[in-house]
């Protein structure tokens, strides 16, 4: 690659899935150059600018969920389906022709994808399964979530109306069921942390023995707790109990255990071994039994989390004062994967049907895209040299791509072929020149003659006639 390191791994022959980089160096200038070129004169270069980034991000994404590592694959989940769906974001919220924006993104699609040699069904087909389960995994933690928040507040409206000291009784019996959720988590996180094993060797069996009894009595505060809460209740019927807890010191002794710091406290230890001991089983999932599989569906786990935390703060500064901005975000964040995923299944359906080369797929997507934004471009009323231009540039980006892609196959990355690839490209970037030239000319002789000026239809006769000549000069 031309900056950093490729995302592909060649072979030195036999690889014909990636063009030499001098063939496709050049394809890569000529879509550049068009982009460029388009953005400056329809007077939005920024847009460009950013589909190409989101472009070449969500491609990296796909060549590192090819990946076997764990962090590798985290990142891929991180760069595909949020750039991608940034991309048809774009096509949704702009007023851009169509055409126009479709063949700048096929072109660039094209370009990136042969750079990182990714254009084929099983490496699309992986990176697409591992983004469902992305997916997936984000959802569900969002249902969760919600579920967790709701909770939580009717929790906190138990705790705080308890702690209010509406009757004696329900203070006592709310702090001895907090009590009892508290043992439970606090046993829960004995029971999974491997304090044993951290343990020095020569005190092991004085911790063994040390965590056995802090079991034992943990389920006797336990079942302690669990009773006085049922009894409580019960008991409170009685006036001789009643009374007793209304008269200091019973009340004094009752306002400090019902009070909101007893609460609190137990509320916390209680949170804080829930998240000590399944912080525990994460990490023993993660280290234990750990495969190709498992690799997958946990770095996809991880990215969901990434997900999360990537939007949180887009739905917070969307949604200062306005409810709308976390709804639309929401939406937004549920929908546009989902429009990712068909795509993605619309091309591995074309490439399943061949009606996508699947080896020459990157030359002729960058071609494609360039001839699809040159009609595009007429119709926006962009210059008739512009419009020829893509139309060239995607038959000369064609030529050199699959003649790159001849030469990887027949020799691999490894050989010196600069200065042939160099000698072709350059003979193919003067016959578009020439082919431009010619048609301009053509274009000026009719405007001069007084006929209809830049009319779509007229634009789109004029782009197939620079095909047509630049094919035949080629032939």
């Amino acid at each position: 690659m031309v900056l950093g390191p490729r995302l592909d791994t060649p072979s030195a022959v036999g690889d014909e899935g990636r063009p030499r980089a001098t063939s496709l160096t050049l394809a890569a200038l000529l879509v550049v150059a068009f982009a460029l070129a388009t953005g400056v004169l329809s007077g939005d270069p920024r847009l460009f600018a950013g589909l190409a980034l989101l472009t070449g991000v969500a491609t990296a994404g796909v060549a590192l969920l090819d990946r076997e590592a764990l962090a590798p694959t985290v990142a891929g989940h991180l760069c595909f389906l949020p750039a991608a769906s940034g991309v048809l974001a774009l096509f949704v919220s702009l007023s851009v022709e169509t055409p126009l924006l479709l063949g700048v993104t096929l072109a660039l699609v094209g370009v990136t994808t042969g750079w990182a040699d990714v254009f084929d069904r099983e490496t699309l087909a992986s990176a697409t399964t591992s983004s469902v389960i992305s997916y997936f995994f984000g959802v569900v933690a969002v249902i969760l979530l919600a579920f967790v928040a709701a909770l939580a507040w009717l929790c906190w409206t138990a705790l705080t109306t308890a702690a209010g000291g509406a009757s004696p009784a329900a203070s006592l019996a709310g702090l001895f069921v907090l009590a009892l959720a508290a043992t439970a988590c606090v046993y829960f996180a004995v029971t999974q942390l491997p304090l044993v094993e951290l343990a020095a060797r020569s005190r092991r069996d004085a911790t063994a023995r040390s965590v056995a009894q802090g079991k034992r009595a943990l389920r006797l505060v336990a079942l302690v707790a669990g009773a006085a809460a049922l009894t409580l209740p019960l008991a409170a019927l009685f006036a001789p109990v009643l009374r007793m807890l209304s008269t200091p010191p019973g009340s004094v002794v009752l306002g400090l255990l019902s009070s909101r710091v007893a609460f609190a406290s137990l509320a916390g230890v209680a949170l804080l071994a829930l998240l000590s001991g399944l912080g525990a089983v994460v990490v023993r999932t993660l280290t234990t039994e750990f495969d190709a599989a498992s690799t997958r569906t946990v770095g996809a786990a991880i990215a969901a989390v990434g997900y999360l935390l990537l939007l949180s703060p887009v739905g917070l500064r969307l949604g200062v004062g306005s409810t709308l901005g976390p709804v639309a975000v929401t939406f937004g964040a549920l929908l546009l994967p989902l429009g990712v995923f068909a795509v993605a299944v619309l091309v591995l359906v074309a490439l399943r049907l061949g009606l996508v080369p699947e080896r020459a797929g990157p030359p002729a997507l960058t071609a494609a895209g360039l001839v699809c934004a040159s009609v595009g471009a007429a119709q926006a009323g962009l210059p008739s040299t512009l419009v020829f231009g893509g139309v060239a540039a995607g038959l000369v980006a064609w030529d050199v791509g699959t003649f790159g892609l001849g030469l990887t196959a027949e020799l691999g990355h490894r050989p010196e072929t600069q200065r042939l690839e160099l000698y072709h490209g350059a003979f193919a970037v003067g016959v578009g020149l020439l082919g431009v030239a010619g048609v301009s000319a053509l274009e000026l002789a009719r405007q001069s003659v007084g006929t209809a000026v830049g009319s779509p239809e007229t634009m789109g006769i004029a782009a197939v006639g620079v095909l047509l000549l630049l094919a035949t000069l080629r032939g």
